[in-house]
């Protein structure tokens, strides 16, 4: 590859790393830019080539660029995106991810219309809260599917959701489901409910989780709760899910390649901070909760 050229996503700005990312439709598996598109097996010619961070497709010949055009002075209106790259890499590199750099600026555009109202962000910690608390009582399932009904936030809860409280659910399903105080804890940090969130090596501690819940309105009637939320600064809230998305990437990465790491993370703490974050940012124009999209 000519020196002077540059290789990254025309979409997200993902830099190729030399692994065999790309399978031919003849099952040969290999680096898509040492043939420029080529299956060395059997020949065919790949027009687009997906990106493994965003799974978007692209032109091929769109991924190259001479370096000298992406290296251009900073514009003005490039130096908010510069701060919010500075910011969230060096997040990263506190974590243990010292070499995960962002090259595609555009990536850090922030669109604070997007959000889910306060509204919605506010049923969904309290429906959160429940299946998270009743993932380990069983027992209360009926009294808190009471709760929910006659507060109409019922209504919230998804149809996978709602078969914890009359399905015979599997162990590994009725963990994940109590992950979500994970969603809870970050969805109130979002609209202000906590301060400062824990780092992701660590679980809250369990007083500063008490006192948190104590401001939910559990068993109670939740409508002065829910008119008296305010976002905080949407640029934290884009900081911090950006920040857990590339996480997810790096991680799905090493696990697909074979490779692992020891990092000052939690992967699921993570997880549940980036899927509950596109969620609120309705990431790919997405609203619906279950729907949500975390691919990479």
């Amino acid at each position: 590859m000519d020196a002077g050229v540059k290789i990254e996503c025309p979409k997200c700005g993902w830099e190729p790393d030399g692994y065999p990312h790309w399978i031919c439709s003849c099952g040969c598996k290999w680096n898509t830019f040492d043939t420029k598109g080529k299956c060395p097996d059997c020949g065919k010619q790949w027009n687009d080539t997906h990106c493994p961070r965003c799974s978007h497709p692209s032109e091929h010949d769109t991924w190259y660029h001479l370096i000298a055009e992406t290296e251009q002075l900073i514009e003005e209106d490039q130096i908010e995106l510069r701060r919010r790259k500075k910011i969230i890499e060096t997040k990263l590199s506190d974590y243990g991810l010292k070499n995960q750099k962002i090259s595609y600026l555009p990536y850090l555009v922030l669109q604070e219309e997007g959000f889910q109202t306060l509204h919605e962000v506010g049923c969904r910690i309290l429906v959160l809260w429940a299946i998270s608390y009743v993932a380990s009582r069983l027992d209360e399932r009926e009294e808190i599917a009471s709760w929910l009904k006659r507060t109409k936030l019922w209504d919230k809860v998804t149809e996978p959701e709602r078969k914890l409280f009359t399905d015979d659910l599997p162990q590994n399903v009725l963990i994940s489901f109590s992950w979500r105080i994970e969603a809870v804890i970050v969805l109130c940090w979002a609209v202000n409910l906590l301060a400062h969130l824990p780092n992701l090596y660590e679980e809250m501690p369990e007083e500063e989780l008490d006192d948190l819940m104590v401001k939910l309105p559990i068993g109670e009637d939740p409508q002065l709760f829910l008119n008296s939320l305010t976002y905080r600064d949407k640029e934290e809230i884009f900081i911090e899910n950006i920040t857990n998305e590339m996480i997810t990437w790096y991680l799905r990465d090493r696990m697909l390649s074979g490779r692992e790491e020891k990092l000052k993370i939690n992967p699921a703490v993570s997880f549940e901070r980036h899927f509950a974050l596109n969620w609120v940012r309705k990431f790919s124009e997405i609203s619906e909760w279950d729907e949500t999209d975390t691919s990479t």
